[in-house]
């Protein structure tokens, strides 16, 4: 709200600054227009984009393996939804978790997500695919970390 004020203080600046032919001040309705346009050029609108819009910075196939985009149901047999084993779940949930780091605090290795620290035993909610899972953090060693979802357990090493 400041950074908006400040640029309708800005553009009346450089209104009242430019040369008027008769030099007087111009009347209130022509600046309530002035300040009317400034408000518009300055609303924040959300963005839109078309339907059949792609996402620029990743291909198809990038965004279908890390459950950005769900495979168009027309070419998965016509509807049907693809039913997963849970340990063919966790490989894919696995394989989109990026740990930024490892280190050992208080003799209890943890692992860095961005600013999140994940201990062993520790329960995390994932949104995958559109869908939330709670996986745990079974194990986490120096060069790989394993999970759990229910009963299946997937190891994956730390890149």
């Amino acid at each position: 709200m400041k950074l908006r004020a400040c640029l309708v203080l800005i553009a009346l600046g450089a209104l009242a600054a430019s040369p008027l032919k008769s030099q007087q001040v111009s009347n209130p309705g022509d600046r309530q227009k002035s300040l009317m346009l400034a408000e518009d050029l300055l609303a924040i609108r959300p963005a839109t984009l078309p339907a059949n819009a792609t996402d620029p910075f990743h291909s198809v196939a990038f965004a279908e393996a890390t459950g950005a985009v769900r495979p168009d149901e027309s070419s998965a047999g016509g509807g049907h939804q693809i039913h997963r084993s849970d340990k063919d779940l966790l490989a894919a949930i696995a394989a989109t978790l990026k740990p930024n780091g490892f280190f050992v605090l208080g003799g209890e290795p943890v692992l860095l997500f961005g600013q999140k620290r994940v201990k062993a035993g520790s329960p995390m909610t994932i949104n995958f695919e559109g869908s939330e899972y709670t996986i745990e953090i079974v194990a986490v060693d120096r060069t790989s970390f394993t999970l759990r979802l229910n009963r299946e357990e997937y190891t994956r090493p730390i890149k």
